[in-house]
């Protein structure tokens, strides 16, 4: 079945995407425990070829910022080789190669930091651990990492990098008044808690000498009592566009988003917070939420929801998904099934959409 949506290329500033389809990051955990790229994560990589852009993995700038001992690292210019070639990967099939650029703040443990203490914007603990409120000192650092990341990606080979800020991340904890406590600069008042993803974007510009796109997964919203609204989501993404960010990615911040649509509705909330955020901006949105099959995308493109559709678990439970897609066999996808949790992140062996289906068949439901 023809999807002309899909199919039709995006111009941005220093690319031309191919395709409307995006391969969100996901981390595999299968990198080495210094941050290294493995046979197993250039074989990921080289899987899921055809998307028009692939975002790869939460990649952390700093070591104390890593959500788990096999992330993938970029806070060393010896990972430069390793994640060349993924970008080399990436190419090879036309599409735009993007990293995403990560620290997981106080979201993370002792264990998977081997040992090194948490980082916040405040001391405010996200389960049992209290993190360190960062000094002025430790901001600057944190920032330094950012960009000599970016200038890292750079060298490699990338397109483009994305800032984490979504998620309940270092970013996403700036700014989110659930998390961020400060009364200073990087405090208090929604231009003081954007401030440093904004600095973080103006860093890393400048670090890259303007070889890359820089952008954001932006947590443009919070459901919890006190957390980021919608409208102050939608401010952020403004400025950054106004700061000169050639797109957006859109998702949640800390925790899930707040409801948008009916129940039942067709479109889950998350994509209809990047669709709120389109309508606000001037700039192409990846909307991202609950797409798993060619015909949902194809609609939320016809729709003008978002510019392109991010196909995360779908693209897990079937790694051809945009090659079948885009050559018109369909029927063919091993659909996700959408379970409460998804093993494939550790255990590819576990999706009953890989082990259980057969070219041809599709899940009750499909």
């Amino acid at each position: 079945m023809p999807r002309e949506h899909l199919r039709a290329p995006l111009q941005l500033p220093s690319f031309k995407v191919p395709n409307r389809i995006v391969m969100p990051p996901m981390v595999v955990w299968k990198a080495a425990e210094d941050g290294a790229v493995t046979p197993a994560i250039l074989e990921h990589y080289r899987d899921s070829a055809g998307p028009g852009m692939v975002i790869v993995e939460a990649t952390v700038v700093s070591a104390e910022g890593r959500l788990a001992r096999q992330q993938l690292g970029i806070f060393e210019d010896r990972h430069v080789e390793g994640l060349a070639r993924i970008a080399q990967i990436i190419h090879a099939t036309g599409s735009m190669a993007s990293i995403q650029l990560h620290h997981a703040g106080r979201n993370t443990n002792l264990e998977n930091t081997f040992g090194i203490p948490l980082v916040a914007p405040s001391a405010v603990p996200a389960k049992d651990l209290v993190p360190e409120a960062l000094t002025e000192d430790g901001i600057e650092r944190i920032l330094g990492c950012f960009a000599a990341a970016a200038r890292r990606a750079a060298d490699a080979g990338f397109d483009a990098v994305e800032i984490h800020g979504a998620h309940g991340y270092l970013v996403s904890q700036f700014l989110s008044p659930l998390a961020n406590k400060r009364e200073d600069r990087w405090g208090g008042s929604l231009e003081n808690r954007a401030r440093f993803v904004r600095e973080a974007a103006r860093r890393m510009r400048a670090a890259s000498g303007s070889r890359l796109l820089v952008s954001c997964r932006l947590g443009a919203a919070e459901a919890a009592p006190g957390g980021l609204t919608v409208e102050e989501g939608i401010q952020v993404a403004k400025w950054l566009e106004a700061d000169g960010m050639p797109f957006l990615h859109v998702s949640a911040g800390i925790g899930r988003e707040p409801q948008l649509g009916p129940e039942g509705g067709p479109w889950s909330n998350r994509l209809l917070l990047g669709a709120a955020v389109r309508k606000a901006v001037g700039i192409p949105v990846i909307g991202v939420g609950g797409i798993v099959m060619p015909e949902q995308a194809e609609q939320a493109l016809a729709e003008g929801l978002v510019d392109l559709v991010a196909v995360g678990r779908g693209m897990l439970a079937d790694p051809e998904w945009t090659a079948k897609t885009l050559a018109g066999r369909e029927d063919s996808i091993f659909r996700c099934r959408q379970c409460p949790v998804c093993h494939h992140f550790r255990h590819a062996e576990l999706c009953p959409a890989r082990t259980e289906s057969a070219p041809g068949v599709r899940h009750p439901g499909g």
